[in-house]
């Protein structure tokens, strides 16, 4: 890596001097959004770390917990979480050697896999939940007042439709 003084000063500059002032808002904001995002998220108090889980294994759980009566597909799971279809294939090889969910041949289509939590990815769920739930209201609530809490979960909302609706468009 060079060092500072080996960089010519032409390469020399702040973000502020390439963007409008007005631009600067939305930069902070993004940088803010996704820095809490991280934060929140890899908090050491999260019980997902106690668990050994990631993100995006505790993602697919969820998604295979919301259909407990029923099985999906890789290309569901795909929609219903942050991940792509070819990424859901190495989390469900881990989750499955964890014997916490189990896959079976589609009926339909001898191609794809139908999903489900199994009786361990079961129990598993209904531990976490609730220690999640606590972990997240304790985040939250040294951080934000209650009155905070209900504006930044009616701000969110705002964004998350609107990108949504963007996406769409």
């Amino acid at each position: 890596m060079p060092s500072k003084s080996s960089i010519p000063a032409e390469q020399k500059f702040p973000i502020s001097q390439i963007t409008a002032p007005a631009d600067q808002l939305f930069l902070d904001l993004s940088r803010a959004l996704l820095k809490a995002s991280f934060l929140f998220s890899n908090h050491p108090e999260r019980p997902i770390h106690a668990y050994d889980l990631s993100l995006a294994q505790m993602d697919v759980l969820t998604v295979l917990a919301d259909a407990v009566d029923s099985s999906v597909t890789c290309s569901e799971i795909a929609e219903k979480t942050l991940i792509t279809k070819g990424g859901i294939t190495g989390i469900l090889d881990r989750l499955e050697a964890r014997r916490l969910v189990k896959r079976m041949p589609s009926r339909d289509d001898h191609r794809s896999f139908q999903v489900r939590l199994s009786a361990k990815g079961i129990e598993l769920v209904r531990k976490l939940y609730p220690e999640l739930a606590r972990s997240n209201q304790a985040l939250f609530e040294r951080a934000l007042r209650p009155e905070q809490l209900r504006e930044f979960a009616r701000s969110l909302d705002l964004l998350i439709g609107g990108l949504e609706r963007q996406s769409e468009a």
